[in-house]
């Protein structure tokens, strides 16, 4: 199956990306390299409200992302989640699809993977859990 064989890539089982996921050299970024006189930008939440919406306007429009700071999310239960998150997609796609998402149904959270080709018959996986966290009613 070639989920497994994404995942066995993923998870270092696997010396070389298959063919079919290798983008053109055309569509392939031209530095993969860390500039290290480049910082992301980063956004305390411990700023005044307008200054706060002002900084993420701005590092959204000129990096698409930014790192928050001061969020008072303990560092434990971050860790926790990624732990959690490695264990999950770790398991047998058997055990994963038992918490699969059902868009058909309306019930969007939940496990999904996708793989679809592009124009040049490329292959983009995406595997992903989606929960909702908020309004409470919404909440699974």
């Amino acid at each position: 199956m070639q989920v497994e064989r994404v995942q066995a890539l993923a998870l270092g089982m696997l010396n070389e990306l298959p063919e079919k996921f290798i983008r053109p050299a055309h569509e392939q970024p031209l530095n993969t390299k860390a500039v290290e006189e480049i910082a992301v930008p980063v956004i305390s939440l411990a700023k005044p409200h307008n200054i706060i919406v002002e900084e993420a306007s701005e590092a959204a429009a000129q990096w698409g992302f930014f790192l928050i700071t001061d969020h008072g999310i303990p560092a434990s239960l971050i860790e926790e989640l990624q732990k959690v998150g490695k264990e999950f997609y770790m398991l047998p796609q058997e055990e994963k699809e038992a918490y699969a998402n059902d868009p058909a149904s309306g019930r969007f959270d939940g496990y999904g993977t996708r793989m679809t080709k592009n124009h040049d018959d490329k292959v983009e996986w995406i595997d992903y859990f989606f929960h909702h966290t908020a309004p409470p009613s919404k909440v699974n």
